[in-house]
């Protein structure tokens, strides 16, 4: 399985990744360099054998760090292929390619359309994730006129929905490059409240209690899309399971599993996979903390086909439609 380096979040400690070779002990200077090139040989030859072994025809997947990468931990453990990535670009790089070396990417549900539309490369096979964004305050009067709240992703999901939400709001709203970032204004004091994405969030709170700051979630933007757009589904389609085009059903097997995966996972579950994969590859801050939040990252596989209303409704803050053909069916 092959790994990017994962987001680094401001709310846990530099975690570190120890990458140790499995080797046999060191041969005295006497032992010949052709012994030491043979047994060298060998040795790469049986790992390379298991590494084989263990993907065998598995599907190549793309995937952003953070939880959507949590959504994908059931193709992890059948030996998938998962490379881990920051930010769009190379999501909308490879999405657009008609001959991409991935057979499935996850991607948020704006992106994988307007690629589409460019490309007609990959369909949208499934939703992953419904939302993870909550506003994070020492308590429930954030939304006042002089207080200040920190924002992230201005242009992307984030901030679309918390705007669609919060028309008229009252709090002064300043923008920042990141999760990270707005986190880090509310923990120092320039904001008085923040929108944050879970695990994130509560690796704020954590790190508040620590430095004696109180903070709780104090608002649960899932919950209230749902309210305010009737929606099917708790919470608003983020990030999609998309594949390339007319290949699902050669996929059936690997995205079974990747839904039941999600579907019979809890905390602990979650917690060993993590430390299996590390939580600094998968874009989370610690194993502990993001099993501990896997139900407030509101994690579960919905077929696109069994939820295109609230699709349609969340592409339409977007000012766009579900085109002909992306959805499978």
């Amino acid at each position: 399985m092959s790994f990017r380096n994962g987001l680094k979040w401001l709310a846990a400690a530099a975690l570190g990744l120890s990458l140790a070779g499995c080797g046999a002990p060191a041969q005295n200077e006497s032992q010949s360099g052709a012994a030491s090139s043979t047994a060298s040989a060998a040795s790469s030859a049986v790992s390379s054998a298991a590494s084989e072994e263990k993907t065998g025809d598995k599907p190549s997947v793309l995937c952003p760090a953070g939880a959507p990468a949590l959504a994908t931990l059931g193709l992890a453990e059948e030996g998938a292929k998962i490379e881990y990535v920051e930010g769009q670009d190379m999501l909308v790089s490879e999405l657009s390619k008609t001959d991409g070396d991935y057979d499935l990417i996850v991607a948020p549900v704006n992106v994988g359309v307007k690629t589409w539309n460019d490309a007609g490369a990959y369909q949208l096979e499934g939703v992953l994730t419904w939302g993870n964004l909550y506003v994070v305050a020492q308590d429930d009067n954030w939304n006042e006129p002089g207080k200040t709240i920190a924002l992230f992703g201005e242009q992307a999901v984030p901030g679309m929905v918390f705007t669609n939400l919060y028309p008229e709001l009252q709090a002064q709203a300043q923008y920042y490059p990141s999760v990270a970032e707005a986190s880090a204004a509310l923990l120092s004091g320039k904001a008085d409240s923040a929108m944050l994405a879970q695990p994130a969030a509560a690796g704020a709170i954590n790190k508040g209690a620590d430095n004696g700051l109180a903070l709780n979630t104090v608002a649960d933007l899932q919950s209230e899309w749902s309210a305010a757009h009737e929606a099917e589904n708790n919470g608003y389609p983020q990030a999609a399971l998309f594949v390339k085009k007319d290949k699902a059903a050669d996929y059936a097997d690997s995205i079974e599993a990747l839904s039941t995966y999600i579907a019979d996972a809890d905390e602990s579950k979650v917690e060993a996979s993590i430390n299996e994969f590390s939580a600094e590859q998968l874009g989370v801050p610690n194993a502990k903390i993001a099993a501990s939040t896997w139900k407030q990252q509101n994690i579960h596989y919905v077929p696109a086909k069994d939820c295109q209303e609230d699709l349609a409704k969340f592409l339409d803050i977007f000012g766009i439609t579900i085109p002909d053909g992306l959805i499978v069916q």
